[in-house]
């Protein structure tokens, strides 16, 4: 898992500087459905920008066991819960396939096997905000 975890780590600050890796992400995750871009309706997106960025380093630092990481992870499940933001478990996928297909147009060292290393990464913490809906 660590090797995956540098792996993903090295790959986001390819993505990263790269620039406009987030407005990517945002711009495929919104276009995958009608629910989710009404989700998003009354957003700020510089915010929620930074946020994404805040949430995906701690994704990846979930699978350090890094406790802060898991507070963090739990607390943004608890918004996204139906008592919060309500946010159905189906469009964490379509968050993961969205941010698989930023990464690919983003990073120069894109490859299949990096994807499912990304994808990896992502699954604890997405499993953990399922579980708190």
């Amino acid at each position: 898992m660590y090797d995956n975890l540098d792996e993903v780590t090295a790959s986001y600050r390819r993505c990263q500087s790269s620039g406009g890796f987030v407005d990517t992400f945002y711009e495929v995750f919104l276009a995958k459905s009608p629910e989710i871009a009404d989700k998003f309706s009354m957003t700020d997106f510089e915010r929620q920008k930074l946020m994404l960025r805040q949430s995906l380093l701690m994704m990846m630092s979930l699978n350090l066991e890094l406790d802060q990481a898991r507070e963090e992870i739990e607390s943004l499940g608890k918004k996204h819960s139906r008592h919060g933001v309500d946010i159905p478990p189906r469009m964490y996928d379509l968050w993961l396939d969205s941010l698989c297909e930023a990464v690919q147009r983003h990073d120069s060292q894109y490859t299949p096997e990096l994807r499912e290393k990304w994808r990896e990464s992502m699954r604890r913490g997405i499993d953990l905000m399922v579980s708190l809906y």
